[in-house]
């Protein structure tokens, strides 16, 4: 590489167009062209039904970079195939040091499945044909154990956007009907592992003022999935104190974030959350479930994340009553310590570090 110009890196977008994994690699390659030791370049393949040819032509276009990033989910690259084919696509045309990082990291258990399921086969594979696999905590690191070598997996948190220019927080209260209300609000797509219906359940055991805001779609084909959950807040009796709101743009979706009071992420089980980084973004009080990674980043900002067990409706309104009291309407102090650990040219730096150590490993 000419050290006499900008080390130059290229950013493979691949998936859904609202996905958070597009967010994601768009955040990250908005971010590296701010700086003046990179130059990027960009490259979109498509969505996760993109032909190979469409994959093909994608890479080629980064065939001039020194280091390629991109994101990797396993629906995106092919659940039944384990992303083998698309992986020897890439690899086939893109001869140059890849920076993977992973979303969505559950590797098959099992003896069977572990060693010869087509999502086993891919994770070897692409352990093998990265120069860095990145995860976002200790916990997602150990899940790797055994499907990829132990010096490619590096740990590089979720990053958090530095926002600025925030909505009034009486004004978004007044537009979205909430004024008199407690609003408690819970981000992402609406699945059984979110958590939703264990927020309806603990509406039972909070103030006849607090309000569930679901801001997410359905994913889809399970339309099924907000039906359950909406003829659950009717057979509970609280129907008239949860509103779902689906899928909004970002404009909508900062002046939902300044009108909560208290922010929720009440996962049964998690790999790294773009919900709570958006939260922490913003600075409100947030309730989570007592996981792993959880914790992990409880670590770097003590009392920036409250977390509730056992995983009942019973603990979890507890801990939001405990939340609520404390609210001021104002930014949590220990929330807005963990965004400047988290914040996004911190993490970039990270990444920096890591694209050398990619180019130093032979493929």
């Amino acid at each position: 590489m000419n050290r006499d110009r900008p080390l130059r890196v290229g950013f493979l977008h691949l998936g859904r167009e609202r996905s958070g994994l597009r967010r994601y690699g768009a955040i990250l390659a908005t971010e590296a062209a701010r700086r003046p030791d990179l130059e990027v370049i960009e490259s979109d393949s498509g969505d996760r039904d993109a032909s190979w040819s469409d994959l093909r032509t994608a890479a080629r276009r980064l065939r001039d970079a020194d280091v390629v990033h991109l994101q990797w989910k396993l629906a995106d690259w092919g659940a039944r195939s384990g992303g083998l084919p698309r992986l020897e696509v890439l690899r086939r045309s893109l001869r140059v040091p890849l920076v993977v990082t992973m979303h969505d990291v559950f590797p098959p258990a099992g003896r069977v499945a572990s060693r010869l399921s087509p999502s086993a086969l891919g994770l070897r594979r692409l352990g093998r044909m990265a120069g860095c696999l990145v995860v976002h905590s200790q916990d997602e690191r150990s899940r790797l154990v055994g499907f990829a070598p132990a010096a490619k997996v590096a740990v590089v948190p979720h990053f958090v956007e530095v926002r600025s220019g925030l909505p009034d927080r009486q004004a978004a209260r007044a537009a979205l009907g909430v004024a008199d209300r407690r609003v408690i609000t819970l981000l992402g797509y609406l699945t059984r592992r979110r958590g939703h219906s264990l927020v309806i359940d603990a509406l039972l055991d909070l103030p006849q003022d607090a309000t569930a805001i679901f801001v997410g779609s359905v994913i889809e084909g399970r339309d099924h999935v907000a039906d359950e959950l909406r003829a659950h807040a009717a057979d509970i009796g609280v129907a008239d104190r949860v509103r779902f709101m689906g899928y909004l743009p970002e404009a909508e979706l900062e002046q939902v974030l300044v009108a909560t009071d208290v922010a929720l992420c009440p996962f049964r089980f998690m790999s790294a959350s773009g919900a709570l980084a958006t939260w922490i973004s913003a600075g409100r009080p947030i309730v989570v479930s007592d996981l792993a990674p959880f914790r992990e980043l409880d670590d770097l900002a003590p009392g920036a994340l409250r977390r509730f067990s056992p995983y009942e409706a019973a603990p979890l309104a507890a801990a939001i009553r405990t939340a609520l009291a404390g609210a001021t309407g104002g930014p949590d102090p220990a929330v807005e310590a963990l965004a400047a650990e988290l914040a996004t040219p911190r993490i970039m730096e990270r990444y920096v570090e890591l694209y050398g150590t990619a180019m130093g490993r032979p493929d």
